[in-house]
Parts: structure tokens; sequence; C-alpha cells
């Protein structure tokens, strides 16, 4: 647990002045977006794959309605993932679109393997959390802690303040506590971490 906490705060003290500095992309988000759900599909055994609609824009219709950010739908099964995802998680850097990606998918598991949390934020920590897990646990994919960075600048970004809304995804730190616990459980400290009461 301490060794959560120091990440976490090097996180909140180091990252998020490099959260708004771009970084140089270490592959393109095409080959991101494969390797991560080929990988992802590999965890699962190639079972429930959910289709993948990548660099959708803005608007453009889905079967789940008007596609406003990367979302999983349950309506046909499949993930979407925004231009201005792509692009907003670039300005961290590759392993950031990783974490997207990665997230959506364990939308997509917590849905078809029936354990999605009735609560808004309840279900995106958890997806969070899983995303981390899966990041950590594709073959042949080794993070660094610059990728480690990517990722929880990036967590740290798209977490809210907004408890009384319906739409609530946590605040900046629990999305960080929860894709870190996610990375920590892939490195054998099992998943229950990702469950939620």
């Amino acid at each position: 647990m301490k060794k959560l906490k120091a990440i976490v705060t090097a996180v909140f003290s180091a990252g998020c002045v490099l959260a708004a500095a771009p970084v140089k992309a270490e592959l393109s988000p095409e080959a991101v977006a494969d390797g991560v759900y080929r990988g992802i599909q590999h965890i699962h055994g190639y079972k429930a794959t959910p289709r993948l609609v990548w660099n959708v824009t803005y608007g453009q219709r889905g079967a789940c309605g008007a596609v406003r950010g990367s979302h999983y739908c349950g309506r046909n099964h499949t993930v979407y993932i925004a231009q201005q995802d792509i692009r907003m998680a670039y300005q961290h850097g590759d392993a950031a679109l990783a974490y997207i990606i990665a997230h959506e998918y364990a939308h997509a598991m917590q849905a078809i393997h029936g354990f999605m949390p009735k609560s808004v934020p309840a279900a995106e920590l958890q997806a969070d959390c899983l995303a981390g897990v899966y990041l950590n646990a594709i073959p042949n994919l080794t993070l660094d802690q610059r990728d480690i960075q990517e990722i929880t600048t990036f967590a740290y970004r798209i977490g809210d303040y907004a408890q009384w809304s319906r739409q609530h995804h946590g605040t900046p730190a629990q999305r960080v506590n929860a894709v870190t616990s996610g990375l920590q459980a892939a490195k054998g400290k099992g998943l229950a971490v990702c469950r939620v009461n």
C-alpha cells in the first residue's frame, strides 16, 4: 500500500505538469489499437470479443445514438473509440490511448459477464481497474515508467468532481487509484482488487 501511495503521490506532484506537455508517441494510434485489442482478446481466450469501431467522429451515429466520446454500446456489443479522445490521449502519449481502449473493453466484459456495478462511478472505477490489469497482463507488452506516467496523468485529467451528476466517473484521485490498483493486481496481487461492493 505504501508503494501504491508513493506512485500516486509522484504522479500528482510531477506528472500533472507533464500532462499538459505534448509527448512524442512511440507507436501510431492504429498500432496501439491493434496491439491492445488483440492482447485483451488473447487474455479472454478470444471469447465474447466486442467489435471495434475506430476513429469515430463526434456526433456520428452508432447503435446507442450519437457518439459523444469513446464508449461501449451493449446494443451491438461494440466499442467505439472517438477521434477527439485519440487526440486528447496523444497529448499524454500512446499508453494513454491504450488505457482508453482497455477501459472500454472492460465495460464490454462487465456487461457480457454480468458484473457491471449499478452505480456509474463504481462501474467506471472498476473498468479503470480492469484496464490496468489488462495493460499489465497483455503478453509481449511491457509498460515502463513513462507509460505508467502517461496512463496515470491521463486518468487524473479525465477525472471529475461532479458527484451529484448521474454521469460522474470518479474524481481524478479515484481514477488514478483505480487504474494503479489494476496495474499492481496484474503483478500477482489478484483480481479481487477490482471488485466493487
